[in-house]
């Protein structure tokens, strides 16, 4: 008899405890195994192709072959579930862990647990919970306490230094009285445009202020913004021009308005002495569109993933002090209003920021593969 013919058996036999297994299924997002002794499949539920689909050569998803008899370490690539599932066997108790599955890129929990069929054989049921995004938060939640508490020590530590000497060796001295008050004064605003950047980027996350959706004109809105920065270019000795075509969008300006300040801040920041920074207007593929372009330095290519991290700063000794969240704040503004973000650079070539709004009187949002003004695809 081969294998496929003994799994068809099985499956005959279990009757009614395989439709009760089938419904729990259909009921829950966790995958659910029967496997024999031999550590082959008896029965699979219905949601288990989806949970352990693998990413083909093309990046295509590629579904196991669940018929019955098909061994499991065809379906599960972490050999700790076939070990997992050995130890129930010849213990006879449950056991739970967690396995890796398609080349580290989902993490799942499993739970073995011994089942007695309508065969005299051995059975252990495997159930398999994805918890991928689970760990990935839990490590964004980490990564942010680690970053969080670099960024706020560094300006403590330096008022305090600069208070105890102003309190000490610079008293009553004008000169340096003055040097370390303006200093001091520096660093708590380094602190207050921190704390300012976490407490914003929390409340969109939260979803606690509510978009309030109108149609507007983008031109209008980006000459405003321009306009309020001016000065900060002015002082950097940039030229900022900011032209386009009238172009009705639906958005929430406040939060549009956040968004662009940040990304023309930015600008403004990594673009050297004499150079120029263009803000321009227009639709492209039918959806209004800003795009910051400047000459600066540009981002290595090994950077631009992290441009949207959280407390990514890039290059702190040409861009000078920062939250690390304007980058940030500005792809959550967008994207709770429906746009998209995009960003593409290269060393020495500058860098160009897109955004991508919803058009005045239509629903969907923007394709993630819209290219920009200038031709480029957008990359996060």
């Amino acid at each position: 008899m081969t294998a496929q013919e003994r799994g068809a058996r099985q499956t005959e036999s279990l009757g009614v405890q395989t439709a009760v297994l089938d419904t729990l299924a259909r009921l829950g997002t966790d995958a659910a195994l029967l496997l024999n002794s031999r550590r082959e499949l008896v029965w699979a539920s219905p949601n288990s192709a989806d949970l352990l689909a693998r990413r083909g050569p093309q990046g295509q998803s590629v579904q196991p072959n669940l018929a019955p008899g098909t061994a499991l370490a065809a379906i599960a690539d972490d050999p700790v579930a076939g070990e997992l599932v050995g130890e129930v066997l010849t213990g006879g108790e449950a056991r739970r862990g967690e396995i890796t599955h398609d080349h580290w890129r989902r993490i799942l929990r499993a739970v073995a647990a011994p089942i007695q069929g309508g065969t005299d054989q051995s059975m252990v049921l495997l159930i398999l919970s994805d918890m991928t995004h689970e760990r990935r938060l839990s490590r964004a939640h980490q990564d942010l306490i680690a970053n969080l508490s670099h960024d706020l020590r560094t300006p403590l530590a330096s008022l305090t230094l600069l208070a105890e000497t102003l309190n000490g060796e610079a008293r009553g001295d004008p000169a340096a009285t003055k040097l370390f008050a303006s200093r001091i004064a520096e660093e708590a605003g380094h602190l207050h445009e921190l704390v300012s950047g976490i407490l914003d980027l929390a409340r969109l996350e939260a979803g606690a202020e509510q978009a309030k959706l109108e149609v507007v004109d983008l031109l209008t809105v980006v000459t405003k913004v321009c306009s309020a920065l001016s000065p900060q270019a002015h002082e950097r000795h940039l030229q900022v021009e900011c032209r386009g075509d009238p172009t009705a969008a639906t958005v929430d300006v406040a939060r549009l308005e956040r968004a662009l300040s940040n990304v023309l801040d930015n600008a403004i920041k990594f673009t050297g002495s004499g150079g120029q920074i263009s803000v321009v207007v227009a639709e492209v593929e039918g959806w209004p569109t800003i795009s910051v372009r400047d000459t600066g330095s540009g981002i290595p290519a090994a950077a631009l993933p992290r441009v949207f991290d959280r407390f990514y700063t890039g290059d702190r000794a040409r861009s000078g002090p920062g939250s690390g969240l304007g980058l940030t704040i500005a792809r959550q503004a967008v994207e709770l209003q429906g746009g998209r973000i995009r960003v593409t650079s290269s060393p020495g070539m500058g860098t160009l920021v897109t955004i991508h709004l919803i058009h005045a009187g239509r629903e969907d949002q923007p394709s993630a593969g819209l290219t920009s003004p200038g031709g480029e695809t957008g990359s996060r």
